[in-house]
């Protein structure tokens, strides 16, 4: 069980450290990406040594973030020696991937907003409330006296933003605005991170054709899903926001999209409006948001549909 601390707490420990492995989860979107990029800008700029890791492919969509580059995809044959494992918006320790496993550090920091946050590392920064781990970052700034420059406040800003739907997510508070504003202060340019979170390849709206083709009800169409099967999956063509689709239609109480990522492995985004998804993900030892969240399901991606609808019965 995590020891929880305060962002006082996890700044000095940060500080105490000499080499720092900051470790996103996989499926990364802009909040575990700019979060960690921006946290491990102002540490390089603070001395720190640091290395960044995603054990999964990055999408294209994400190349406007300053040194995105930077992250480095783990091998199972290598060992990364650090003082501290700072896994930065991730609920559970397996959805790091192989990091995990690579990483030998003495320290293991989470630092998380997530409400199914399984409570794993050694220390845990958890905040339910805000609506994205930049939001943590922001707050973590503040209490340091940790200044933005430009590539720091347009990690953030692309964090928070995208994380609660450009503000028109339920998750979006007062605060949030605010601390979007400060980010703007510092030079963000938000048109330009929206055209290039929203630009979509030819390949992907291509895709998306196909797989809006497989768009089924049930449960009298309180529940609506699409299926991107194995011979339609390309890793290299972003697909988070196709579950949007059946999310934003009439009388569907929660949007599912059922993604075979190989023969026997299912990754599911789950999306609602009044329904706890979070609590369905963690039953197959995922999380999230309450109206938001994922997991992985280990088998064929039929059977994973059999699994899933059998909770979504008991739930609705």
């Amino acid at each position: 069980m995590a020891k929880l601390i305060t962002l006082a707490e996890t700044g000095a420990m940060l500080m105490a450290a000499n080499k720092i492995a900051l470790v996103c989860h996989v499926s990364p979107d802009s909040d575990t990406l700019g979060s960690a990029l921006g946290l491990m800008l102002k540490l390089e700029q603070l001395g720190k040594k640091t290395v960044i890791l995603v054990d999964d492919y990055i999408g294209t969509e994400f190349k406007f973030l300053p040194c995105i580059e930077r992250c480095i995809r783990p091998q199972a044959s290598e060992n990364i020696y650090a003082d501290i494992l700072a896994v930065i918006d991730s609920s559970t320790f397996d959805r790091i991937g192989l990091a995990g496993k690579v990483v030998k550090a003495p320290i293991i920091l989470n630092i998380d907003h997530h409400i199914s946050n399984a409570k794993f590392a050694d220390y845990l920064y958890l905040d339910t409330e805000a609506a994205a781990t930049g939001e943590i970052m922001c707050d973590l700034f503040e209490v340091m006296k940790w200044k933005y420059d430009l590539e720091t406040a347009t990690c953030f800003y692309a964090a928070i933003s995208t994380d609660c739907g450009f503000f028109k997510y339920s998750n979006t508070k007062s605060k949030t605005m605010m601390r979007a504003a400060e980010l703007l202060s510092a030079g963000v340019r938000p048109n330009e991170i929206s055209d290039a979170i929203d630009m979509k390849s030819r390949n992907t709206i291509e895709l998306l054709a196909k797989v809006l083709a497989t768009l089924s009800f049930e449960y009298s169409g309180r529940v609506a899903y699409v299926t991107i099967s194995n011979d339609l999956y390309d890793k290299s063509i972003p697909t988070d926001s196709f579950v949007s689709y059946p999310r934003y239609i009439e009388g569907v109480e929660i949007a599912v999209m059922f993604k075979a990522v190989e023969q026997e492995v299912t990754r599911v985004s789950l999306r609602s409006s009044n329904v706890d998804v979070s609590e369905i993900a963690t039953k197959f030892g995922g999380g999230g948001h309450l109206r938001a969240a994922g997991c992985t399901i280990n088998a064929p991606i039929e059977e994973a549909k059999q699994q899933l609808f059998t909770i979504l019965k008991e739930i609705l």
